[in-house]
């Protein structure tokens, strides 16, 4: 082992000489290192896999009408005007639309931008507020790290990959708490605290127009309660530039506002502030309730296996002892405020009644600074590592193996999805898992060795990183085009073909599970439905076709396409011989049913 060691000692030696002898070649470096980590985590394959159902499936098919139509005011989706969200995301997909054209990769393109812009700022700022006498290796190596934390936290890959408007809610509060550090952190640097304030003004702006008041209220929450522990908030209300600040942020907010107002008028007003944002948050919506512990378990699986190291290091900053946070402002209040920040996203989102797991991302980039601080302090007199980390490492390990025995069985556990029977053997064949499985047990073994190895536990964040780096590099170029083939891409084809040829004013239905996609790729309004007494309902609410009652094969069309698995159109009442088959790929099946026959037909 020692003669394996010492080479590496020598070789490890030479590249910090040489970095050491030049400032900026750490810079370069690290810089190279998180665009490369970016590309990877977020751009490679992405537009290999079809669109989502069902939230991306909607949000990219808005964007779509958006520009479409050239209305870049009032956000449509399937017939009818869709205000549960700002324009933000729309716009961004809609103008990615107009400069690459229409796919998948456009689509998603804006959130890519918009997690990498995360993963750069965030290196920057640890960066900029470490100690000025540090080495420049040593501030690049801790900016890197915390920044290779993010970009490898489960979380933010998924969302950043997924053109959903989360991302760019979450990506907005990240850049104006960034900027609020930034100032805070500065004072005596004019030109980094006006750059601060100018950050948190425009991001919390565009916060608003991506999701609403809460885009404001989010990072006004995490730095009000930030600095009432400080007991610096009177002393920042009058540092802060308040009055440009604030004319900013309505510069950014109120046209979209305005004109929403002006052209759709209380509709606007009812369905965006009543429903999407009051009721959102008093009530259960679209079947999404949880207890007040629902996302505990969630940012535990967002930011693994990070967040494996979040008791260790909250216990390590002390934070319930007054006197660690009575001090002036410095860089080193970086830890507090990501704790703060966490605890309040996380705390704010448990007490609405609509739960869904996208809601607590804008935390993720607190846990991740907080967690890489952990390993590489910016105080100098932090406390050492200890029996704390040891812990986290070895359950650190026993997760990755128990991960590495889940993925070599992957192919057994998805074999009882009858809507895809040829996934479980196509995923067998690909060698796939037993690749990410290899990944993962030697990600395990090398926990144990520096478990084992003294001096070994600063380092306990290298074979998570190396784990995670092998799955996006070896694993992602297989497993994206696989998954498209076997659970996208036969949706896609019924979708378009539905498109292509449906006659005129025939409805088009989907059955059970609401693949909004499927309106995205027929290019069409579709109907959600259930059932027949569903299907019947909701033709006679639409108009489509006569006047409210009992379909009437009399009038015209007298046929309707249906879209859905075997199991769904079973349930639906449409046995063998019901309807004419157009087209089946795999589980699914494209149905032109008659009217006639719609109105004979029995809930299962």
């Amino acid at each position: 082992m020692e003669r394996l060691i010492s080479p590496l000692r020598r070789s490890r030696a030479r590249l910090e000489s040489w970095l050491d002898a030049d400032g900026r070649r750490p810079m370069a470096l690290g810089l190279a290192a998180l665009i490369g980590l970016c590309i990877l985590a977020f751009f490679q394959q992405l537009g290999t896999l079809g669109l989502m159902d069902k939230t991306e499936g909607l949000f990219v098919e808005v964007a779509r009408q958006m520009a479409d139509s050239g209305d870049w005011v009032t956000p449509r989706w399937n017939g009818a005007t869709f205000f549960d969200y700002p324009v933000w995301g729309y716009w961004m997909v809609a103008l990615s639309f107009r400069l690459f054209g229409l796919s998948e990769w456009a689509a998603r393109l804006p959130v890519a931008l918009a997690a990498s812009a995360v993963v750069l700022a965030m290196a920057a700022l640890v960066w900029q507020l470490a100690p000025a006498a540090e080495l420049p290796r040593r501030r690049v190596g801790r900016a890197t790290l915390a920044a290779t934390v993010l970009a490898l936290s489960p979380g933010w890959v998924g969302w950043g990959r997924s053109s959903v408007t989360d991302m760019f809610l979450s990506s907005a509060i990240a850049l104006a708490l960034f900027g609020f550090a930034l100032a805070y952190a500065q004072p005596e640097r004019v030109a980094l605290r006006r750059l601060g304030h100018g950050s948190m003004a425009l991001f919390a702006g565009i916060a608003t127009l991506a999701k609403g008041p809460v885009g404001l209220l989010l990072p006004g929450l995490v730095i009000i309660v930030f600095l009432l522990f400080k007991g610096q908030l009177l002393a920042q209300l009058r540092r802060a530039p308040l009055l440009p600040m604030a004319a900013l942020f309505l510069g950014v907010t109120t046209p979209w506002y305005a004109l929403a107002t002006q052209v759709n008028g209380m509709e606007f007003l009812q369905h965006f502030i009543g429903f999407s944002n009051l009721e959102r948050f008093t009530s259960v919506l679209y079947s999404h309730p949880g207890p007040p512990w629902y996302y505990l378990p969630w940012l535990l699986l967002l930011l693994l296996p990070w967040s494996l190291y979040l008791p260790v290091a909250l216990t390590r900053l002390r934070f319930w002892r007054l006197e660690r946070w009575r001090t002036p402002p410095t860089g080193a209040d970086l830890p507090l405020l990501a704790l703060v920040w966490l605890v309040v996203v996380v705390a704010f989102f448990s007490a609405a009644a609509t739960k869904l797991p996208g809601y607590i991302l804008p935390s993720i980039p607190a846990g991740a600074l907080l967690l890489a601080l952990q390993f590489q302090p910016l105080e100098q007199t932090a406390q050492p590592q200890g029996r704390g980390q040891a812990a986290s490492g070895w359950v650190n390990a026993a997760v990755l193996g128990l991960m590495a025995l889940a993925a070599a069985l992957a192919p057994r556990l998805v074999a009882s999805d009858p809507a895809y029977p040829d996934f479980a053997a196509a995923l067998q064949a690909s060698g796939l898992p037993q690749l990410l499985a290899a990944l993962l047990a030697a990600a395990t073994l090398g926990l144990a060795l520096l478990l084992l190895r003294p001096g070994g536990l600063a380092w306990l964040w290298l074979p998570n990183a190396g784990a995670f780096l092998g799955l996006l590099a070896l694993v992602l170029p297989g497993l994206a085009p696989l998954l498209d083939r076997e659970r996208q891409l036969p949706i896609r084809q019924l979708a378009r073909l539905a498109g292509e040829i449906a006659r005129p004013g025939e409805p088009l239905l989907v059955v059970g599970y609401k693949r909004y996609s499927v309106v995205y790729y027929s290019g069409r309004p579709v109907l959600f439905v259930h059932s027949a007494d569903d299907a019947r309902r909701e033709l006679a609410d639409r108009g489509a076709p006569g006047q409210p009652g009992p379909v009437r094969p009399g009038a015209a069309p007298a046929s309707l396409l249906l879209f859905g698995n075997d199991a769904e159109l079973l349930e639906f009442g449409v046995g063998p011989g019901d309807g004419e088959l157009l087209a089946r790929r795999q589980a699914h099946r494209l149905i032109r049913l008659s009217l006639a026959r719609l109105n004979q037909l029995q809930d299962s």
